[in-house]
């Protein structure tokens, strides 16, 4: 399923002495089964796109449109109710969404409130939950007795399982230690690679949009002013430098190593594969 903008417009506060323009006349495409990047700084307008694309926002102007559902700016909310079926959202500090008395009930409100019988709406629970490495013995237990990490991962498995098509992450590691942050990194390209789903993330970490996703949208004052491939557009200095971006870390350190006339046949993604490229090199020119 793919969600394409066409000519989408939004505005805050509009006719007010308050408006502000947050997007401005974007086209664009998400196609499905695709890890997208978005980027851009404070006040680009990420927030905003990501809102629309599940409704949680409507067009001033223009539309959304995800499969066959169009969003306007008077859109029913039959329609909007349709989109969140198909479009789920991880939000920075998931786990503050939760609210039910044990964690089995919290991950099958999602599924019920759709329209899934309880039955249905249990079994997918248990699937999510097992899915991220929720033991069992912890299904009957409040979800606020367990630990920050094991919180957010209940409140995950909400998300997925009500089955999205497109999944979006708005800084899905924002508040994590390291080793949570790669674990859940980690977590997400794994339900992306096994579950085959669209993944939208959404960070100022340009080593986890390098390291993660596929291609990559760049936002700068609420215009979408490049899209393409992330080994293409994050490896562009220039184009970088030009939006106030930093370059992810590797890059960075392989354009340093380039200065010093150690040249790659490629770009790593990530340190394993920066070891393995430098390792063969220098086995290369040992000889």
């Amino acid at each position: 399923m793919n969600i394409n903008f066409k000519n989408l417009t939004s505005i805050y506060h509009q006719n007010t002495p308050f408006e502000h323009l947050a997007l401005d006349d974007i086209t664009t495409t998400f196609e499905e089964g695709v890890y997208y990047g978005i980027i851009g700084h404070t006040g680009s307008g990420k927030s905003t796109m990501i809102q629309t694309l599940n409704g949680l926002l409507l067009p001033s102007r223009g539309e959304v449109r995800v499969g066959n559902i169009v969003l306007r700016r008077k859109s029913r909310q039959k329609d909007i109710h349709q989109v969140k079926k198909h479009v789920g959202m991880v939000f920075q500090f998931p786990e503050h969404q939760l609210f039910e008395e044990t964690v089995l009930k919290d991950v099958m409100f999602g599924p019920k409130n759709m329209g899934m019988d309880r039955a249905t709406a249990e079994e997918k629970a248990k699937h999510y939950l097992q899915l991220l490495n929720i033991d069992a013995s912890l299904f009957d237990a409040s979800p606020f007795d367990l630990s920050g990490g094991q919180m957010r991962k209940v409140a995950i498995a909400g998300i997925l399982a009500m089955e999205p098509e497109v999944l979006i992450l708005d800084e899905p590691t924002a508040g994590l230690d390291p080793k949570s942050h790669i674990e859940t990194m980690e977590l997400f390209k794994r339900i992306h690679q096994d579950m085959g789903i669209t993944v939208i993330l959404v960070t100022h970490d340009m080593n986890d949009v390098f390291q993660y996703t596929d291609k990559v949208k760049i936002l700068n004052e609420g215009h979408l002013v490049k899209e393409g491939r992330t080994a293409d557009l994050l490896t562009n200095e220039v184009l970088l430098e030009k939006f106030s971006l930093e370059p992810p870390d590797i890059v960075r350190l392989i354009h340093d190593l380039e200065e010093k006339g150690i040249h790659f046949d490629q770009m790593p993604k990530d340190a394993e594969a920066f070891v393995r490229l430098y390792e063969e090199w220098g086995a290369n020119h040992a000889q």
